[in-house]
């Protein structure tokens, strides 16, 4: 597999999310032209559109996946590491190596290497092909950095010893035969993460019997903490029977203002211009 061929499809990735609006959870997932997920995700900002100012900090972001089988064996995936970077004027680093499927090889024991550096002021986006030192560059128009803010919290109580306070429940009317899933949204009060404060909630959603064809309810779990100083999610975990368990956490915290070298293109870069591609909407 050529490095320039997930560069391309890293690029279109880019500059489709921003055309649209895009966010952390809508990000674009490469896939090869074979159809093989190369598991990374691609976003115009780190954290949402608008610039996150005044809140510096960089970080190391491990996930880690485990599936447990019908018969108790247990599936565990080669834990993904991707490294951020984010200064007080908004502008952003991701460096990730991609891991790469079974069977699908780079040439080498790692996947290859995709740096995104975003800058919102200037409106401009550079993918970094590290191994032949080429940038990608996609211009998007210039945004005012703002302050950027996270979603709505539930209430929670100020003791983080205290039980978990129901703050949301609801079970949708059916409007057919079938009986629609049950969601109830849950605080989990605050904590320090990795020495930051994190305010938490869980969701949990019960699909009824019959509603996919399952003889038996399936419960899945989410947790969100959200550092409203960071203004970012800290550690999130999803409990899904059908997929098994999927955590991500942020590492290695550090509030310092990051080297404005990260982000910048390195001297020894070709630049390649490249054209957003239109948008069918």
């Amino acid at each position: 597999m050529k490095i320039f061929i997930i560069l391309s499809l890293a690029t279109t990735a880019i500059a489709q999310t921003t055309s649209s609006g895009g966010s952390v959870g809508g990000g674009a997932v490469i896939v090869t032209p074979s159809g093989a997920r190369l598991g990374a995700t691609l976003e115009p900002t780190m954290h949402g559109q608008a610039a996150v100012t005044g809140a510096p900090y960089s970080a190391i972001e491990i996930t880690e996946h485990v599936q447990t089988l019908a018969d108790g064996t247990h599936i565990t995936q080669p834990a993904q590491k991707v490294v951020y970077y984010r200064d007080s004027q908004g502008r952003t680093r991701i460096e990730r190596t991609v891991a790469l499927p079974p069977g699908v090889s780079a040439g080498s024991n790692t996947g290859p290497s995709v740096t995104e550096i975003a800058d919102p002021v200037a409106g401009v986006h550079y993918l970094l092909d590290t191994r032949d030192h080429k940038a990608r560059k996609v211009s998007t128009a210039p945004t005012a950095a703002i302050a950027g803010t996270v979603p709505p919290r539930p209430p929670y109580s100020a003791n983080p010893q205290s039980k978990p306070q129901i703050v949301r429940q609801s079970t949708f009317v059916p409007n057919d035969q079938r009986q629609r899933p049950e969601i109830s949204t849950e605080s989990l009060g605050t904590q320090m993460i990795e020495s930051v404060t994190a305010e938490g909630s869980r969701t949990t959603v019960i699909y009824p019997v019959g509603f996919m064809g399952n003889d038996r309810p399936i419960t899945t779990v989410s947790e969100t903490w959200t550092s409203p100083d960071l203004k970012m999610t800290v550690l999130s975990k999803n409990s899904d029977p059908r997929s098994g368990e999927h955590t991500t956490r942020l590492t290695n915290i550090s509030r310092a203002e990051p080297d404005p070298t990260l982000f910048q293109v390195p001297s020894d870069y070709e630049i390649i211009e490249t054209q957003p591609p239109s948008v069918v909407r």
